[in-house]
């Protein structure tokens, strides 16, 4: 080989071998960043969930209260016509 050829192979090499370097090194960096991030965003979303989810069982607990108040105020309402039938049938 010639000495000319011999410096061109090598300036090749230390060229390819510097953009490996580098590429390396940016992965290096790059990756966690986006490894960071992604974990940010999930976090972020899971605590959207939990306060929907947190709401859905507020919201639950509300209309199981009104659920009973109506169950009460249907059974007073039965004992009121069952009473009005009674005074019904002694007027017949």
């Amino acid at each position: 080989m010639n000495p000319v050829q011999l410096a061109a192979d090598e300036g090749m090499i230390w060229s390819f071998g510097s953009m490996g370097f580098i590429l390396a090194c940016a992965l290096l960096v790059i990756w966690p960043t986006i490894a960071v991030w992604r974990a940010k965003s999930q976090m972020s979303r899971e605590g959207d969930y939990k306060s929907i989810a947190e709401k859905a069982v507020l919201t639950q607990q509300d209309m199981e209260r009104e659920l009973v108040e109506v169950r009460l105020q249907l059974n007073d309402m039965s004992d009121r016509v069952k009473s009005v039938e009674r005074v019904l049938k002694d007027v017949e």
